[in-house]
């Protein structure tokens, strides 16, 4: 979205803009999705409707698109959903360490008191023998 948008206000086309974007991406199924709305665009469809009709994309994002192509503001909407796709990714981001923590944690210590039964055994052992 971020990509398309910077395209736009740049002066680019739309169309022009969609086929940059999909040589870009390095998702094949979202190369191949942005192929096909490209493609559908060229039939004389808007960027909403082959976008909603997908199944790749939210239906939210396709909503918006729709809003910003007949609001006339298609970049400032584009950049919005850049942004909260950012967001959605920091706080998923954030939920993944919070989960991993306390695991790496336990691993720590599972480590660290294997070191130190394994320095401890052994000397106990010794003060036996005497």
């Amino acid at each position: 979205a971020l990509t398309f948008s910077t395209l736009l206000k740049s002066g680019l086309p739309a169309l022009k803009g969609l086929e940059i974007v999909g040589k870009v991406v390095d998702n094949v199924v979202l190369e191949e999705t942005i192929q096909q709305i490209h493609d559908r665009i060229i039939e004389g469809a808007d960027i909403s409707t082959p976008l909603k009709q997908s199944g790749v994309f939210p239906p939210v994002v396709g909503y918006m698109i729709a809003i910003g192509e007949r609001s006339g503001r298609l970049e400032e909407v584009l950049d919005r959903i850049a942004e909260a796709y950012d967001e959605e990714v920091e706080i998923a981001a954030q939920k993944l360490m919070a989960l991993l923590e306390p695991i790496f944690i336990v691993i720590l210590a599972i480590v660290v008191g294997f070191i130190v039964m394994s320095i401890i055994i052994p000397i106990l052992d010794l003060s036996k023998i005497r």
